[in-house]
């Protein structure tokens, strides 16, 4: 649970296929299936090991286009008068007609990732109360869950830090991503629950090149290497969701990503790939290809024709494929950050939240964060020019740090599904 099915966000995709991945090996009779927001149950595709793989799909829906049994809130209340009632028969009788109880009731755990980030309500708390639905559900016909690496916090209201309190509470397993998230998780866990650390699991994500990438301008013949890679956050770019800064940034971020950009094509001797990692029509604030076609346009043009856009519609494996080639990575998406990290390539991560900073330390680069928060534009320029300088340098010591974080998540599954399953923890 926590990742679509479908999504222009590819870092959540990622999530997903790499959770299916690191679940099937860490047993050989494990199977997955996916719990979530969709329009259907039709099967879903991912390609945890390389190869289409058909996901099984247990889906809730906001709408009742697809008949009252799906709806959210009629999911949550069964589950909740399957819990408060103690009665088998209504049990029986409320699986028999709400498919995903029926679900819940056969799997040997259920684990939440949430996004990566969204165990928290920096993006609003509607976003925040919808997302705790589906886990309130599986508590109260399960028992108990498993949240899987991710980040928890931070926390605005001290109602949704009440009800992240509860959920982490009553979960069989907490896992965190880094060591902030983890001392904020125990903080919530009280002495119920000793939390793990781990990996991001994206980590785990294999890389897919395309044999031919779609660039805007368009180059013949494959994408060579040895390009600085940018990733521009639509998201910060267009001040969130309100337009008005949302994440309270110092930062004037599409302003400082327009003089990068000019000092990177100073720096770099070759070209600059802006690759998108969030793709969505023009004119939607979460659009990273709306926001980099704008960025590239206030060039003059003899910057400009040393700029080119990852202009195809390619999945997470492709984009991080794409990103392997980058001699140097700056990103503010999380996870086109993770594609580089975990691939060896030198990154920079220019930060809305606190996340960032947990999973670069985890690798050794805690020193590569420019926190949006925090940092001024002259500053934030200057800090980056200092990592590409240093890229090399850096660069080994990086590529060992990630092939230990593949390591350790194998481990961290093993142990996590085998105790989820025994309900144990």
């Amino acid at each position: 649970m926590g990742t679509p099915a479908s999504s222009g966000n590819r870092g959540v995709l990622a999530l997903g296929a790499a959770l299916a991945k690191l679940c099937l090996r860490a047993g050989p009779d494990h199977r997955v299936v996916l719990f979530g927001s969709h329009r259907s149950a039709e099967p879903v595709m991912m390609r945890p090991e390389g190869r289409p793989v058909a996901i099984p799909m247990v889906h809730w829906r906001m709408s009742l286009q697809g008949g009252w049994r799906h709806h959210l809130l009629v999911i949550a209340l069964a589950s909740l008068a399957y819990r408060l009632s103690g009665s088998r028969t209504l049990q029986s009788w409320l699986s028999a007609r709400i498919p995903w109880i029926a679900a819940l009731e056969q799997t040997a755990f259920v684990g939440d990732v949430r996004g990566g980030d969204s165990f928290s309500d920096i993006y609003g708390m509607k976003r925040f109360i919808i997302a705790t639905l589906p886990v309130l559900s599986v508590l109260w016909v399960k028992g108990g869950i498993v949240l899987f690496p991710q980040t928890y916090g931070p926390f605005k209201s001290p109602l949704a830090k009440l009800i992240a309190r509860f959920i982490v509470r009553r979960a069989s397993v907490v896992v965190a991503r880094d060591r902030e998230s983890r001392r904020i998780a125990q903080e919530l866990a009280g002495d119920a629950q000793l939390v793990l650390l781990s990996p991001d699991v994206a980590f785990a994500l294999h890389a897919d090149l395309p044999e031919m990438v779609e660039l805007d301008p368009p180059i013949p013949g494959p994408l060579a290497t040895g390009s600085v890679g940018f990733n521009i956050n639509g998201l910060m770019f267009n001040g969130g969701y309100t337009g008005k800064n949302m994440f309270g940034l110092k930062l004037q971020y599409d302003t400082f990503a327009y003089d990068l950009l000019v000092a990177l094509l100073q720096t770099h001797p070759g070209e600059v790939l802006l690759v998108p990692h969030t793709l969505a029509p023009v004119g939607d604030p979460e659009s990273d290809n709306g926001a980099s076609a704008k960025l590239r346009d206030r060039l003059p043009p003899e910057l400009r024709s040393r700029v080119r856009i990852v202009a195809g519609d390619y999945d997470a494996h492709q984009l991080k494929g794409i990103i392997r080639t980058c001699d140097f990575f700056v990103g503010s998406r999380m996870h086109s950050c993770i594609a580089a990290l975990s691939q060896g390539v030198p990154c920079v991560g220019v930060a809305y939240s606190m996340k960032f900073a947990g999973v670069f330390e985890s690798v050794g680069l805690g020193d590569w964060v420019v926190d949006g928060r925090t940092t001024a534009n002259a500053d934030a320029v200057a800090a980056v020019l200092a990592c590409y300088r240093d890229r090399r340098d850096r660069q080994p010591a990086l590529a060992r740090e990630a092939e230990a974080a593949r390591g350790r998540l194998t481990e961290v599954f093993s142990h996590l599904t085998a105790t989820a399953a025994k309900g144990t923890a």
